[in-house]
């Protein structure tokens, strides 16, 4: 389809490509702004390490080395937040009703690069609910801290602060019902214009089976025929001529062999026959040689 073509297809049908747009971004739209509120509560925690006090002096590695180790536990606290050694022991402290996975999918937790700090965020459809979440997480992850041995080479205890407790929100999150609206738009539109285009090519008056087997019949023209018997039959016998006078030589020189001993028997046999004829005595074919035979015969 060329672009006037495209032009003319939608321009004729532009109300029905409005239609749609406005439809579904007013949906979208409107599902966004009245859907339940919900809250987002978050808390910040840094990691620090020190030597613990009852164990021996070890070596301390280099500084680059030691940072490095610090922002790896760091890390991996962080990634922790939301797996089931953490999640499980808040549901079940809790009674909240939310599966593992359920739960995970509420909080996030991030750190920064070259930051000691973890913060974590919590949404829930009650205020309290959100800031209980994150407060047991917090505690939960402090205790986990407590137990871990100190990093390999490293010779320093994590410690887990609370820097920021978490509190209820005041208000719920904002919706931006307007992105709703506006992805719901570009949808229908995409809706409405394939829905033009398709009337568009079809034919007036004929329904939607015969345009199907239209287009299944164009699609199949398109198709490589396939070899008909015919022309199977007639390469298969094409390859037994090619093989068949390779296998015939031999038996037609035999043929000709046969005919030459045959030929040559006949003679031989015509041959002694003469001789044995000739060979015979007193045996005459009736002609006469001799004159004085002759005059004795005319006397």
């Amino acid at each position: 389809m060329d672009l006037a073509h495209f032009r003319d297809t939608i321009g004729r049908r532009w109300p029905i490509v409005l239609a749609l747009t406005l439809l579904c971004g007013a949906f979208t739209g409107v599902l966004a702004e009245r859907r339940p509120p919900v809250y987002r509560a978050e808390t910040q925690m840094v990691v620090t390490f020190a030597a613990e006090k009852s164990a021996a002096p070890q070596p301390r590695p280099p500084a680059d080395e030691a940072g490095r180790l610090m922002q790896r536990r760091v890390k991996t606290y962080a990634t922790m937040m939301n797996t089931p050694r953490l999640t499980r022991p808040v549901i079940d402290s809790l009674g909240l009703p939310y599966t593992t996975d359920d739960l995970a999918g509420r909080v996030v937790a991030s750190s920064t690069v070259d930051s000691l700090a973890i913060d974590v965020a919590v949404t829930d459809r009650s205020a309290g609910t959100a800031a209980a979440i994150a407060a047991a997480l917090a505690a939960e992850l402090q205790r986990i801290a407590e137990r871990d041995l100190p990093p390999a080479g490293l010779g320093l205890k994590a410690q887990v602060e609370v820097v920021r407790a978490a509190a209820p929100p005041p208000r719920p999150e904002p919706v931006r019902w307007q992105w709703y609206a506006a992805g719901g738009a570009l949808g229908g539109l995409a809706v409405g214009v394939g829905i033009a285009l398709v009337l568009g090519y079809r034919r007036a008056g004929t329904p939607v089976s015969a345009d199907v087997r239209t287009l299944w019949a164009t699609v199949a023209r398109r198709r490589p025929p396939a070899p008909a018997a015919s022309d199977v039959v007639a390469s298969d016998t094409a390859a037994s001529e090619a093989v068949a006078p390779d296998t015939a030589a031999p038996d037609t020189a035999t043929s000709d062999t046969a005919t030459s001993d045959t030929a040559t028997s006949d003679t031989a046999t015509s041959g002694a026959v003469a001789d044995d004829s000739a060979g015979v005595p007193g045996q005459s074919d009736g002609r006469v040689a001799d004159a004085s035979v002759k005059e004795r015969q005319a006397s």
